[in-house]
């Protein structure tokens, strides 16, 4: 899982972060899409994580 957290780090250091956030109901179908197809709850939680999903103070690497 950790070579998954690193890649997850090294697309948002190429990709940057998305100028304004998507409304409330894009997040959520994002949430459920993720939900859907993570192979677990950690997978989960650090896909959610990495997009900002997350409540919390710092996203991945910060």
């Amino acid at each position: 899982m950790a070579d998954a957290k690193r890649e997850l780090q090294s697309l948002g250091d190429v990709f940057g972060s998305p100028v304004e956030p998507a409304d409330a109901e894009v997040q959520a179908r994002v949430r459920r899409v993720v939900a859907a197809h993570a192979h677990g709850v950690e997978d989960c939680r650090l896909l959610l994580e990495a997009l900002g999903l997350l409540p919390g103070p710092t996203p991945i690497g910060h």
